[in-house]
């Protein structure tokens, strides 16, 4: 904080003792005192004017119009608190205002400034007494110079005094300041100084100061000087030890008469950090050793210590560091140990494993052979019932055939070859050949179309297996899929034709629901081996119920909740899944039938997937039927291998 300079704090001085002269002498002759005199005689005057004219009117019977008369005296005159008329020895008559608060009997009877009290006569003695209580005339001190003109006087002479005292003490000043009579060259040569320089006198105050000096305090030199040195803010040094009494080393040297040097103290400025200081204070003496004052110098090493601080935080640093290296050489040595142990232990498991690997591998094409050779006889088995019964069939047609009766007509027609004629139209026996071998021919058109059709879903069930066995091989070989365009009705019809007969000879009532117009690209023979595989388990699961009546129901349209999917829905009545059973239906090997092996739906999921669509199933508990689920795209998708 910045100090005023020595010329205002005098100039303020001398207008402090010009008001408290004036203040003194008007309170000594006391000028209010004629101002008191004339009010109280006049409140002296009204008392006994009140007095008489109640005496007046009490005589004339009219002391109802002077209560109210003394009322409107108290509502207009806002000196007036209170008034009351009291009989002598006896009750007061009048009450107006507060006045058991504002009265106190005055001693003697006697009026005061505040209270008077003036005898009411009737006749030529006194009776009562009228009691009026005023507001004190006297104001306090503060209010008597806030209202008064006396405090305008005192505040024109203080602005004047101020002034004048102002004017002659920086004039004065100019001579007895140490800064104005030192020469030019030596002031320049202290300010260039980066030191702090200051010198004071015996009593410690500053007498010179130089720009470092001011920077320092952040204060000009006009409110430096004149300011004990011990009076700005020090403090002890921050890095020595901890003391509760702070010695200035400028006191020592005064006392001492000797040379205090390099003493280390903390100087906190109005603004900014605190300063860590090495203070150097020098005696100058006069004749006859008596101390004139002191050259005190102040070198900032804050910057120096801080230096040293980070120095020795890097030393620390760096011994710490050195002692984590040696360490860590330590722990890498071990490490270099343990993993020189570990490789030799790695390169042994290493062909250990390469060995289990080895094993695995040929274990694993082992199995693998066999999963394929067990999809494949389950997916050609399934195909083979309808094979058989192809054949069945087609055996039993031939059988029908009549080939005995076709070699008799043979021999009798060779018999009468040469009287054909006659023999065909005249003879009993012969006459009825013709019609024969019209039903002959009938007979074998028909087995000949029954034969032929067997024949051709024969052809047709064959090639599913070659397909099947190719498939496989491919699968094995992680081959693409073969898309190709299929309208999936077809499909359908296809993996049901398989097993309609057998349905059929069963007697289940078989239910299609396909949308004709659905085409897309597909891997057909996988599309076919799926749907194979879950019609025949749903003619195996309505088998194992043979006591009740069975339907099995076909749907192909699109999935309705799965855009750019197609939906092929096989139902049945059959024995149902429990719900157990079914999170782990696909799994590879799990079956709930007891001639089940757990491979048809497994290989069904996997092409499923591997054609980028999805197999689910349902089934609302044993004996309840099941439903199976499979989506597939209608165009090709890619797959992650």
């Amino acid at each position: 904080m910045n100090r005023f300079s020595p010329s205002l704090v005098i100039s303020l001085c001398l207008v402090g003792i010009t008001i408290g002269a004036l203040v003194i002498g008007a309170t000594l002759v006391d000028l209010d005192s004629d101002k008191r005199t004339h009010v109280f005689a006049a409140r002296k005057t009204l008392s006994e004017s009140l007095a008489i004219e109640y005496a007046i009117l009490a005589a004339s019977g009219q002391q109802s119009a002077l209560e109210r008369a003394l009322r409107a005296l108290v509502a207009r005159d806002t000196a007036i608190q209170s008034m009351a008329i009291q009989v002598i020895g006896g009750e007061r008559l009048v009450v107006v205002g507060d006045h058991e608060r504002y009265w106190i009997e005055p001693p003697v009877r006697q009026s005061t400034m505040t209270h008077m009290q003036v005898p009411i006569h009737k006749a030529s003695s006194p009776w009562a007494m009228l009691q009026i209580s005023f507001k004190p005339t006297h104001l306090s001190p503060e209010e008597r110079w806030l209202t008064g003109a006396w405090p305008r006087f005192v505040a024109v002479v203080a602005v004047l005094t101020f002034i004048g005292a102002l004017a002659v003490m920086t004039r004065i000043l100019r001579y007895v300041d140490p800064s104005e009579v030192i020469p030019p060259r030596v002031k320049g040569a202290l300010d260039s100084l980066t030191d702090s320089v200051a010198l004071v006198d015996r009593s410690g105050s500053i007498v010179l100061a130089n720009e470092s000096f001011c920077r320092l305090a952040h204060q000009p030199l006009a409110s430096i000087l004149g300011r004990s040195l011990s009076r700005f803010h020090w403090e002890p040094d921050p890095d020595g030890p901890r003391s509760t009494v702070l010695e200035y080393p400028w006191e020592r040297a005064i006392e001492c008469k000797t040379l205090q040097q390099g003493v280390r103290l903390g100087f906190r400025p109005p603004v900014g950090a605190l300063h860590t200081l090495s203070v150097t204070s020098m005696p100058i003496l006069e004749e006859g050793d008596a101390v004139r004052g002191i050259l005190v110098s102040c070198h900032d090493v804050t910057d120096v210590d801080h230096a040293k601080a980070q120095l020795r935080d890097a030393i620390t640093k760096l011994e710490l560091s050195q002692s984590k290296v040696v360490a860590q050489n330590e722990q890498l040595a071990q490490a270099n140990d343990a993993l020189t142990q570990e490789v030799a232990q790695r390169k042994r498991i290493q062909v250990e494993r390469e060995e289990l690997n080895r094993k695995l591998l040929e274990r694993s094409r082992s199995v693998g052979m066999a999963d394929v050779a067990s999809t494949v006889l389950h997916n050609v088995g399934n195909v083979l019932n309808s094979v058989n019964i192809s054949v069945d069939v087609a055996i039993r047609a031939l059988k029908r055939v009549p080939i005995d009766d076709i070699a008799l007509l043979a021999s009798l027609l060779q018999q009468h070859r040469h009287e054909l004629v006659h023999y065909l139209s005249e003879d009993v026996q012969g006459k009825q050949i013709p019609s024969y071998l019209t039903m002959l021919a009938e007979s074998v058109t028909q087995n000949q179309a029954l034969v032929e059709s067997e024949l051709i879903g024969l052809s047709r069930n064959v090639d599913h297996i070659r397909q099947v066995v190719d498939r496989q091989v491919h699968l094995a070989r992680s081959e693409r899929p073969l898309w190709e365009p299929v309208c999936f009705q077809h499909v359908m019809e296809q993996a049901l034709a398989i097993h309609r007969p057998t349905l059929e000879r069963r007697g289940y009532e078989i239910v299609e629901r396909y949308d004709k117009e659905l085409e897309g690209l597909c891997d057909r023979h996988q599309v076919l081996q799926i749907l194979v595989n879950l019609v025949s388990n749903a003619q195996k699961a309505m088998e194992a119920l043979p006591d009740k009546p069975h339907r099995l129901t076909l749907r192909v349209g699109a999935a309705t909740d799965r855009p750019g999917f197609v939906r092929f829905e096989v139902i049945d009545t059959g024995m149902g899944i429990a719900s157990e059973h079914l999170p782990r239906l696909f799994t590879q090997r799990f079956t709930t039938r007891s001639d089940g092996h757990g491979i048809g739906l497994h290989s069904a999921m996997l092409a499923a997937k591997n054609l980028g669509g999805t197999l689910q199933a349902h089934s609302d508990g044993p004996g309840q039927g099941a439903t199976f689920i499979l989506d597939l795209p209608v165009s090709p998708v890619e797959v992650p291998v």
